[in-house]
């Protein structure tokens, strides 16, 4: 029998460059796998599941992420 993994969907915010700088200290901090890309960065876990893109934009990113991690 599959096993049934719970599906999250994603939910898009445009943050300063500050808060997302903070917020990626934090997960560095938690463990997770931060990556510069040269669009931005990605977080992932230790299974290679993305939880979060930021994307570079003008003093800000425009960030996508799972659901409970912008709740």
């Amino acid at each position: 029998m599959k096993k049934f993994q719970k599906r999250h969907t994603t939910a898009t915010r445009i943050w300063s460059k500050k808060v997302t700088q903070s917020v990626l200290k934090d997960f560095r901090d938690a463990g997770l796998i931060v990556t510069k890309i040269p669009s931005g960065y990605e977080v992932t876990d230790e299974n290679d599941v993305l939880l979060l893109k930021a994307m570079n934009g003008n003093n800000s990113y425009l960030v996508r992420a799972v659901d409970f991690i912008l709740a």
